[in-house]
């Protein structure tokens, strides 16, 4: 939007080059009723010469309203960026920026933007409490750091590298570019520990070490920074970048801590923790119609409407947990172990013989008879079907065979195993 009258013709040209859709506003009331309706990636707002009490009221709705939108600033020069550090602007362009420039940082902020449509996360995010942690590496002065730097954000600053210290609180690695050598091995380092994955890692560099810099991303673009700064720029556009990447950091990773939540709860069987019937189905399609030397082993517990009958649903749920676990300490690793339906468990076991296969169901038959569960007998019909590699199977086939075995265990009394031949 253009409140202040800036002229954004070429700003807006140059992104019409690449983007479809560009949405424009006159007012700050038509920017409000754009925003609320529509679909936005991200806003460039021109930003005025002096903050005002009206300008002020507007971007507190604004930024409610943006949510996880970026919003950048755009300035006559940039030493107006300094009365807007606060007001919740995710980064700051001047009227003259160079067109790839303008382009990269556009196109950075739209894939950030992708990443965190998501209302719940915004939510999650906003209210937590935790403050901001950056590690500063090879500096000596960090002071225009300390009079922009938000106020919840604490710095741990480190002169020399390498350091093995505890950082599993950082939120941002800032490197101070000296030694083109150390710069590389603290980057490359930091980026290779796991924990890091979702960290920015900023370089940055004085007059002196512009040279470096250069050579840098010349020579060595795949070391792992995120982003490269010179801190000749406005210390309050430095800061806002930095808030920002630190910002996004934590809603990435709440936003991946969500995402392997989501996974685990659709995969795996609330009350036996042990893999579902629709996980397994996945799986075995994606793993192909063919099966060799593979075995397929039903469980069944026998008489197990009866337990439910008499001693209730809670005894009943803790008897299969116990089960579960009582299973997965006779397979492999490498073993696949779901729960198939109420009472009922199948486990597909690859690479094995029948031999191997007769052991295995024979075992946990033997393990679950012999253990009294809460002064209450337990016992398990076992099907298992084996392909050897003269035969292929498919897997509802297999299923089929192992089920059909199992209820003749269960015919002839329980607490049996029976084996294809």
């Amino acid at each position: 939007m253009d409140e202040q009258k800036l002229d954004l013709s070429r700003i807006s040209i140059e992104l019409q080059l690449v983007h479809n859709s560009l949405l424009f506003s006159k007012s700050i009331e038509d920017a409000l009723r754009i925003i609320s309706t529509q679909s936005i990636d991200v806003v460039l707002i021109s930003l005025p010469s002096v903050k005002s009490k009206l300008f002020l009221d507007f971007f507190s709705v604004l930024r409610q309203l943006c949510s996880v939108i970026p919003i950048v600033g755009v300035v006559p020069k940039k030493s107006v960026a300094e009365q807007f550090v606060d007001v919740g602007i995710d980064d700051f362009i001047d009227i003259g920026i160079n067109k790839n420039q303008l382009q990269c940082k556009i196109e950075s902020l739209v894939k950030i933007r992708e990443l965190f449509d998501d209302n719940l996360l915004n939510r999650m995010f906003f209210t937590g409490k935790r403050a901001q942690k950056m590690i500063t590496i090879f500096f000596d002065d960090l002071s225009f750091l300390h009079k922009s730097i938000t106020n919840n954000t604490e710095i741990d600053q480190l002169k020399y590298w390498p350091v093995i210290d505890d950082m599993s609180d950082a939120d941002l690695f800032l490197i101070n570019i000296k030694s083109v050598q150390k710069t590389c091995e603290c980057c490359s380092t930091l980026r290779m520990r796991r924990i890091n994955k979702y960290r920015p890692i900023i370089l940055t560099y004085d007059k002196a070490h512009k040279d470096m810099a250069k050579q840098i991303i010349k020579q060595h673009p795949n070391i792992g920074y995120t982003d490269i700064l010179d801190l000749s720029t406005n210390p309050a556009i430095i800061a806002s970048k930095l808030n920002s990447l630190m910002k996004y950091k934590k809603m990435y990773e709440s936003f991946a801590e969500k995402l392997r939540k989501s996974i685990y709860l659709a995969a795996i069987d609330s009350t036996t923790e042990v893999y579902n019937r629709t996980f397994f189905e996945d799986f075995m399609k994606n793993h192909g119609s063919d099966l060799y030397d593979s075995a397929i082993l039903v469980i069944d517990i026998d008489k197990f409407k009866h337990i439910n009958d008499k001693f209730g649903h809670t005894f009943a749920d803790s008897m299969l947990r116990f089960i579960a676990s009582t299973i997965k300490r006779y397979i492999r690793a490498a073993d696949l172990i779901a729960r198939y339906g109420g009472d009922e468990f199948i486990i597909f076991m690859e690479g094995v013989s029948k031999t191997i296969a007769t052991e295995v169901a024979a075992r946990i038959q033997q393990a679950v008879a012999k253990a009294m569960f809460k002064n209450a007998n337990c016992t398990v019909s076992v099907g298992v079907c084996c392909i050897d590699t003269k035969e292929s199977l498919r897997l509802s086939e297999a299923i089929s065979v192992a089920d059909k075995f199992m209820y003749t265990a269960k015919k002839q009394g329980g607490n049996a195993v029976c084996i294809s031949e």
